[in-house]
């Protein structure tokens, strides 16, 4: 079920696209032959031309457990965002320092001035909080 989300949201972030280019790159890549999911990001960082880095970015979702729990505060015209870890109970045997988890996320808006099917901005999380 993880797998399947973050290869959505990948999409979604990229847009249709993009993904849809780097999945083509990544079967032409790989055709008749083995893989791992780094081919996969590798393909999609030849598309994104160095403007994301999509390894990096699905390796923070992969390599850490659970999920980050993305606060969203707003005083007037200015939107904050500040990300920790989510933790339903702390078991002290299987906690971590949220020091060591640090995702980056890809966040996506709409403003007052445009709706959600005409422009979408989008903003990487990938420190403890951002915007």
């Amino acid at each position: 079920l993880k797998g399947a989300s973050l290869i959505l949201m990948l999409k979604h972030y990229l847009t249709k696209d993009v993904f849809r280019a780097g999945i083509e790159v990544y079967l032409h890549n790989h055709n008749y032959g083995t893989a791992q999911s780094d081919d996969l990001w590798d393909s999609m960082n030849e598309i994104t031309n160095g403007t994301l880095d999509v390894k990096k970015m699905m390796k923070t979702w992969i390599l850490h457990k659970g999920f980050p729990l993305v606060t969203v505060v707003r005083k007037g015209r200015t939107v904050s965002v500040q990300q920790e870890k989510f933790l339903f109970r702390v078991e002290p045997e299987n906690w971590t320092s949220d020091a060591s988890y640090l995702w980056h996320i890809p966040l996506t808006y709409v403003t007052s001035r445009c709706n959600f099917t005409h422009c979408t901005n989008a903003y990487l999380l990938d420190q403890k909080s951002g915007m």
